[in-house]
């Protein structure tokens, strides 16, 4: 049974030894659990709510996801039909190593796509998210829950998006 619980000091050491198999550390490059769930305390703070998540296998850590709610207003994407609008922002999502080809993570993105579309922060049209180009084990995931990918790159991950009601990927395909 996967369930996703919150970190507290009874879990965060667990969640900071997690790690990526080797192949896949090129994906994450310096994107570590410690450094996601910092980056989860100080968007807090910054009034964009964050929500870091431990991965459970009945009572086994296998892995960590976080995801925020956030506006989608960075320059690159001022020409698309999503600028300036609300979204719910999957920041981060790993099984660690020695849990992986469980189909554990797949699971874990489940119960994460069905929080999020409960709206836990506010309204939103759409998920997002970015994968790194070369991992095309994210990118079939990914596919298999609806994302589309919209052609926009940085720094080699592609800006994939779930629309919450079916219109913005309507309009990209």
């Amino acid at each position: 049974m996967i369930e996703l619980r919150k970190i507290t000091g009874d879990n965060i050491d667990e969640v900071i030894a997690l790690e990526v198999g080797e192949k896949q550390k090129e994906f994450v490059l310096e994107t570590t659990n410690l450094r996601c769930f910092a980056d989860a305390h100080m968007l807090n703070e910054d009034g964009i709510p964050a929500t870091p998540l431990a991965i459970y296998a009945d009572e086994t850590i296998v892995g960590f996801l976080m995801f925020i709610y956030d506006t989608m207003d960075h320059e690159s994407f001022e020409n698309e039909v999503f600028y300036g609008k609300k979204s719910y922002f999957i920041w981060h999502n790993m099984i660690d190593k020695s849990h992986q080809g469980k189909g554990y993570g797949k699971l874990a993105f489940e119960k994460m796509l069905m929080d999020i579309e409960t709206m836990p922060y506010g309204e939103a049209e759409y998920v997002n998210l970015f994968y790194h180009t070369d991992n095309v084990i994210a990118k079939r995931l990914y596919d298999s829950f609806g994302f589309v990918d919209t052609g926009i790159i940085q720094d080699n991950s592609m800006l994939a998006i779930k629309n919450l009601d079916g219109k913005i990927t309507e309009l990209l395909v």
